[in-house]
């Protein structure tokens, strides 16, 4: 893990954040997660960023959790910090997919520039909604549309997860599918692109790319029969399973899949592999 943590995608401190940025940060002890919605939300309203902070529970213990932050009562009756009950976040189409708070949060994020802030900062943890595999599966896809959100609009996002509570496993098929992460639990990171369909960080082997092939499902990439184009330029290592799962899945969804700015490795093992449906594209 140690090697791992010079690599951009890792981060080692909730501070130094930016709009844009949408980071996963798993936790151990609630004491931990305080510390760090504190250090985060504190960054943001330096910044002059309409701030939240999300998480399971009533007013009172949201407010508890914050208290000793510097002038925490003026802030909460000017507006600049919002305390929000995750259940009160959900959104009424949502009980179907999470994905229908994606609105919701580009409304916030519209009201918050519509008032003066400079953009919408958002601590949330999300441990609750990650219990069940079946909902930790429609999550995923809810982050991947956050990720988004994070890069067209003036939104930083930090999402929370208790390792002891869902195990470091269940975490890391979360932090996946976002662009930042904290501890390296994943391998590889997951996330949207300006000029591509997705980009793929990290590394890829034998022990990952089930991992890989089940994230790309939650996301529904690539869709049936289109063309997906994968920015790769991050791809430290792949190995030739990766690579013929990779096809395979595409084979199977009648799609086929561009990887773009490949590193050497990638273009080596391409030239070795039988490969239908993947193959090398070039940046425009």
């Amino acid at each position: 893990m140690a090697s791992r943590m010079s690599e951009p995608w890792v981060v080692s401190s909730p501070v130094g954040r930016s709009p844009g940025d949408h980071v996963c940060w798993p936790f151990r002890r609630r004491h931990d997660l305080v510390a760090v919605a504190r250090a985060y939300l504190s960054e943001g309203l330096a910044r002059d960023e309409r701030v939240a902070y999300v998480s399971a529970g009533g007013p009172g213990r949201l407010r508890h959790d914050l208290g000793g932050m510097p002038g925490l009562d003026e802030h909460l009756e000017r507006g600049r910090l919002q305390l929000v009950s995750l259940d009160t976040l959900q959104a009424p189409d949502s009980s179907a997919h999470p994905a229908g708070e994606l609105p919701l949060l580009a409304t916030m994020t519209g009201e918050a520039l519509d008032a003066g802030y400079r953009g919408l900062r958002i601590f949330a943890d999300g441990t609750t909604r990650v219990r069940d595999p079946a909902r930790r599966a429609q999550h995923v896809r809810y982050e991947h549309g956050i990720d988004r959100l994070c890069r067209e609009r003036s939104l930083t996002m930090l999402c929370a997860y208790d390792r002891s509570a869902l195990g470091d496993l269940a975490v890391a098929e979360v932090a996946c599918v976002h662009a930042l992460a904290h501890g390296g639990l994943s391998p590889f990171q997951l996330s949207t692109a300006e000029r591509a369909d997705i980009a793929l960080a990290g590394s890829v082997d034998t022990f990952s790319t089930a991992d890989l092939v089940m994230a790309l499902q939650r996301i529904d990439l690539p869709a049936p029969g289109k063309h997906m184009t994968i920015d790769t330029a991050a791809l430290k290592f792949v190995d030739h399973r990766a690579l013929l799962a990779l096809d395979q899945y595409a084979t199977d969804h009648r799609a086929t899949v561009g990887l773009r700015s490949a590193p050497g490795i990638v273009r080596r093992l391409m030239e070795l592999l039988p490969l239908g449906a993947v193959r090398l594209e070039e940046a425009p």
